[in-house]
C-alpha cells in the first residue's frame, strides 16, 4: 500500500519565514504543504477544515501564541505532531512546549534543510508507531466486539463486561447495518482481505463509523452514529456496498456467478441493550432476502414481509406441482423455472424448510430417473443457496448433469473416488488413471460440470470434513489434519485459515 505524504501546516507571524518554508522541498521528505497561518487562532480554524499530520509553529505570535496553540491541539487533535520554530531567547518556552507534547524544535536563525528533514523523519516514525498501537488496540477490541455479537446472534444475554467494547453509553444515537455477501466461496475467500481493507479504510475516513466486525459466514456488521439526515447514512452505506461488490467481482471465477452485497439497516437506538433488538430486526431480513433479493445489490430497512412454515398442506401443493410436470425431464425443468418459482415467491416458505423439501424430492427423482444418488457437493450447493434464483439454478444444473450423457458418469465416479479416498494423497494424474481418461480431459470436464477445479473440490471437501470433525469430536488438530488427508500440520493450518478466516485451534475453542 502506498504511503501517504505527511500533511504540513506552517504557523508563523513572520511572512519572510513562511515564504522561505514554501520553497522547502517537502516532497523529498515525503510531505506536502497544505497551508499556512499567521497565528494560533487562524491555525486552529484551518485544522478544523483539513486536519494536518504535523504543525510547524512559532512560539511568540499575536492573538494566540504557540503554547496556547499546542494546548488546544493536544485537546482537540491529539494525533497531530508538533515541530517548534524558535529563537535562542525562547528556550524556557521550548521546555514548556516539549512538556506539553511538542515532538521536536528547530532554531530559526540556524535552521538547515537537513534539520527539517530529520525532524519530519522523526514525525513519520512517531505517527507510524502511534498508528500501529491504535491498530493493535482496535484489533483486540474488534475481537471482543465480534464475541459479543456472536453471543447475541446465538440468543444469549450479555454480561456487563460484554457491553464495554461496544462503547454505547446512551449519550448518542446509533444504527446497525448488517452486510450480507452473496457469492460462492471460490470468489469470496480470495476477495476477503480486500473486503476487510475496504471496511478498515472507511472506518478510518468516516467519523460516523464507530466499528465493524465479522462473525463469519460472509456477514459483516457496521455500527454507526445516526446522522441528522437518514439519506446521508444510506449514501455512506451505498458507496461501501458498491465497493464490496467490486471486490467480489474482481475475483469472479465464472461469468454466470451471482455476486451481491446487501445492507440491512436497523432503526436508530441509543443504549447497548437496544443493540440486541436492532440485531434481531436485521436477522429477520436474512430469510426474506432469499425471496426479495434481485440481481443487484440493495439497501434494506424497515420490516420484511413475513415467512411461512412448511405445513403439510403446502408440502402437498409443492409435490403435486412437481408430479404433474414429471411426464418428461423437459416439462419438469420448465415447471421448476416457471410455475414452481412463482409459487415459492408467493408462499414465502422458510428457505431452509423449502430447500430441505426440494432436496428430498430431487433425491427421490434421481433414484427413479437414473438410479444414482446426489453427492455431498451437490447437497451442499443446494442447501447453501442464498437466493431463490440460486436454488432454482442448482436444481436445474443437477438435472442437466444427469441428462448430459455417459461422459458425466466418469466425473461422478471421480467424485465418488475422491470422497472414498480423501485420507490419501490425491492428484490429477492419479484421479485420471482411476476413471480411465486423460488428465487434461478430466481437468476440463470436471470444471465444466462442478464449477471447481479438481484441487478446489478436494480442498473444499477436506475443509468441510475438518469443520465437521472440529465441531463434533474432541480430536486434536494434527489428528484431524491427517484424517482429511493433509498430514502437514502447518499446511493444514494455513489452508484452514484461508478457508474459514480463523485457525483450527481458534475455531475449535470457539465451538
Amino acid at each position: 500500500m502506498a504511503v501517504k505524504p505527511l500533511k504540513v501546516l506552517i504557523v508563523d507571524d513572520e511572512l519572510p519565514l513562511r515564504q522561505e518554508l514554501r520553497l522547502f522541498p517537502w516532497e523529498d521528505c515525503g510531505a506536502v504543504l497544505i497551508g499556512e497561518a499567521g497565528n494560533g487562532e487562524e491555525a486552529l480554524h484551518m485544522c478544523g477544515i483539513s486536519v494536518p499530520d504535523v504543525v510547524v509553529t512559532d512560539i511568540t505570535m499575536p492573538i494566540m501564541d504557540g503554547l496556547t496553540l499546542i494546548r488546544e491541539l493536544r485537546r482537540r487533535y491529539p494525533a497531530i505532531q508538533i515541530i517548534l520554530l524558535t529563537c535562542h531567547s525562547d528556550f524556557h518556552y521550548v521546555q514548556e512546549a516539549l512538556r506539553l507534547g511538542a515532538l521536536e524544535y528547530l532554531l530559526k536563525v540556524s535552521m538547515e534543510e537537513e534539520e527539517m528533514k530529520q525532524a519530519l523523519n522523526k514525525v513519520s516514525e512517531a505517527i507510524a508507531k502511534e498508528r500501529r498501537s491504535i491498530n493493535n488496540e482496535k484489533s483486540e477490541r474488534r475481537l471482543l466486539q465480534a464475541a459479543a455479537f456472536g453471543k447475541l446472534l446465538r440468543g444469549h444475554d450479555l454480561d456487563a463486561d460484554d457491553w464495554l467494547p461496544t462503547k454505547l453509553d446512551g449519550t448518542g444515537t446509533y444504527i446497525l447495518a448488517r452486510l450480507i455477501l452473496v457469492a460462492p466461496n471460490d470468489s469470496y475467500i480470495p476477495a476477503r482481505q480486500q473486503i476487510q481493507q475496504t471496511l478498515l479504510d472507511k472506518e478510518q475516513s468516516d467519523p460516523h463509523w464507530l466499528t465493524w466486525v465479522t462473525t463469519g459466514d460472509k456477514e459483516y456488521f457496521v455500527l454507526m452514529k445516526a446522522l441528522h439526515a437518514e439519506e446521508e447514512a444510506i449514501a455512506s452505506l451505498s458507496g461501501v456496498v458498491q465497493a464490496l461488490e467490486c471486490c467480489l467481482k474482481a475475483k469472479k471465477e465464472q461469468p454466470n456467478q451471482i455476486m451481491l452485497v446487501h445492507a440491512i439497516v436497523s432503526e436508530p437506538f441509543m443504549k447497548g441493550e437496544e443493540l440486541a433488538n436492532a440485531l434481531t430486526s436485521t436477522t429477520e431480513w436474512k430469510e426474506s432476502l432469499f425471496y426479495d433479493s434481485s440481481f443487484g445489490s440493495s439497501i434494506w430497512k424497515g420490516r420484511p414481509l413475513p415467512m411461512r412454515e412448511m405445513t403439510d398442506q403446502l408440502a402437498k401443493e409443492l409435490n403435486e406441482k412437481l408430479r404433474m410436470a414429471s411426464s418428461s425431464t423437459e416439462f419438469l425443468k420448465n415447471c421448476i423455472q416457471g410455475e414452481l418459482q412463482k409459487w415459492c415467491s408467493a408462499m414465502r416458505v422458510r428457505p431452509q424448510q423449502l430447500k430441505q423439501r426440494l432436496l428430498h424430492w430431487q433425491m427421490d427423482w434421481l433414484k427413479v430417473h437414473d438410479g444414482s444418488e446426489l453427492d455431498c457437493m451437490v447437497i451442499t450447493q443446494l442447501m447453501g443457496a442464498q437466493t431463490l434464483q440460486e436454488m432454482i439454478a442448482c436444481l436445474i444444473q443437477n438435472m442437466n448433469e444427469i441428462d448430459n450423457g455417459s461422459s458425466r458418469i466418469e466425473i461422478r465416479s471421480a467424485i465418488q473416488w475422491i470422497q472414498a479416498n480423501m485420507k490419501q494423497p490425491i492428484s490429477l494424474p492419479i484421479l485420471a488413471e482411476q476413471v480411465g481418461l486423460s488428465a487434461h480431459y478430466v481437468s476440463r470436464l470436471f470444471r465444466e460440470e462442478t464449477g471447481d477445479t479438481v484441487n478446489q473440490y478436494i480442498t473444499r471437501l477436506r475443509m468441510e470434513k475438518a469443520v465437521e470433525l472440529l465441531k463434533q469430536t474432541n480430536k486434536k488438530v494434527y489428528e484431524i489434519a491427517e484424517e482429511v488427508g493433509i498430514p502437514s500440520y502447518r499446511y493444514f493450518t494455513v489452508t484452514f485459515r484461508n478457508w474459514t478466516g480463523v485457525s483450527p485451534t481458534d475455531y475449535k475453542r470457539k465451538k
